[in-house]
């Protein structure tokens, strides 16, 4: 079975939010078999930078991505997540 390679989109609720904090407590609240690849910021608009995650997982999960959006989405400073990009990883 392969493994995915989710890119998750991440909003704060304002420019005064830690980015590396939420992406720790992001990182702390996977599930098993879910593992932090990349990161990066992207500015969206008048200083306010989103959170990229790259997320490795398994492509039979449960819940699918529905779930990483639910995960980061609950982080304090956290306005909404989306996933922006899906690709499966061959082995």
């Amino acid at each position: 079975m392969a493994d995915m390679l989710v890119v998750l989109k991440v909003y704060p609720e304002g420019d005064e939010v830690d980015l590396n904090k939420v992406s720790e407590e992001v990182t702390k609240k996977l599930p098993q078999g879910y593992k932090l690849v990349r990161k990066e910021t992207e500015p969206i608009a008048f200083g306010i930078n989103a959170l990229i995650l790259y997320i490795q997982m398994p492509e039979q999960s449960e819940g699918g991505t529905d779930e990483l959006e639910s995960i980061a989405s609950q982080v304090e400073g956290v306005s909404h997540a989306e996933v922006v990009g899906m690709t499966r990883l061959g082995f």
